[in-house]
């Protein structure tokens, strides 16, 4: 069986060899780093059984259209995101407009050429690059 993806309290599995899929729901399930561990184990139609799975860092990032490369959200997984320009820092251009007078206002333009990027499904956001 081979890990497909985490849709909030489940995973979802798939068996290898007939290609039925399975939800499994947390409670059966402990999560070590990149392994699941069953209990109980979890038994196919076609007789495959399985007590542990590793999530496969490679497949993590395919989408359902099985598009390699597909960019997804660190926390949810969903592939509907949103990257737009960090852009003017009001915070940083009152710290520096105090600091500094009228020269410090431009301080509000410190890092606003940072790619962000917010899923649009749990509304994370996360600066590009980072994960």
């Amino acid at each position: 069986m081979i890990f497909i993806e985490e849709d909030g309290q489940y995973i979802i599995v798939k068996c290898e060899e007939c290609g039925t899929e399975h939800k499994i729901h947390r409670i059966k399930y402990k999560q070590y780093g990149d392994e699941y561990h069953f209990n109980p184990k979890i038994i196919c139609q076609c007789g495959n059984t399985e007590s542990i799975i590793k999530k496969d860092l490679k497949r993590d990032c395919i989408d359902q259209t099985g598009d390699i490369g597909a960019v997804k959200c660190p926390y949810c997984g969903s592939t509907q995101i949103q990257a737009f320009n960090k852009g003017f820092g009001l915070g940083k251009a009152v710290v520096g407009g105090a600091l500094l007078g009228y020269a410090g206002l431009l301080g509000g333009f410190v890092g606003s050429k940072k790619v962000m990027v917010t899923c649009l499904k749990c509304g994370k956001r996360w600066e590009a690059g980072k994960y």
